[in-house]
């Protein structure tokens, strides 16, 4: 008799725990835009919750998707990030943002890209629209970090492409 308990116990908290990462989705993303004056390059950190990105693969890639088993799976998200988050220099020409890597790190999955800086910039304009075509809900929140001074655009709703001033021209507000 214990044993059917403790079973049932078990499998009611198996339940329970299933349902709490069904309404735990965020769906919601931070992207961090840093022009690394070590580096000179513009460096690309996008950080999506795990629970998310476990739906979302699931939904995009089918059910065998895996973020937490498979390193596969991971490098078809961090594919699919960069296929739909760009940025646009002021002269309309697009930052050719190499694929740096995918890392799993605790309840968050981040994905990197980096480009060269270019001399001369003033404005950028960016588009994120990474998990937007699978959940209308979905904000992208993108920090743009120059010079000690960070400016942030919000992807929400139909917001498809904002513009942030870059230029070298004291702090960002």
């Amino acid at each position: 008799m214990k044993h059917w308990l403790r079973v049932f116990i078990v499998a009611s908290c198996a339940l329970l725990l299933s349902a709490g990462a069904h309404a735990h989705q965020q769906k919601a993303a931070i992207t961090k835009v840093l022009f690394n004056p070590r580096t000179d390059n513009i460096e690309v950190m996008h950080r999506f919750y795990l629970h998310d990105a476990e739906h979302a693969v699931k939904e995009i890639f089918g059910k065998q998707a895996d973020v937490l088993g498979s390193a596969e799976t991971r490098q078809q998200f961090a594919d699919y990030v960069a296929e739909r988050f760009f940025i646009v220099t002021d002269n309309g020409e697009p930052l050719p943002l190499s694929r740096v890597g995918v890392e799993l790190d605790g309840k968050f999955l981040w994905v990197y890209q980096e480009t060269e800086q270019l001399q001369g910039l003033s404005s950028l304009k960016i588009r994120h629209n990474a998990l937007r075509d699978i959940w209308h809900s979905q904000i992208n929140t993108v920090n743009i970090e120059r010079n000690g001074g960070v400016k942030t655009l919000t992807f929400s709703d139909n917001i498809e492409l904002l513009t942030v001033d870059v230029s070298d021209h004291g702090h960002a507000h």
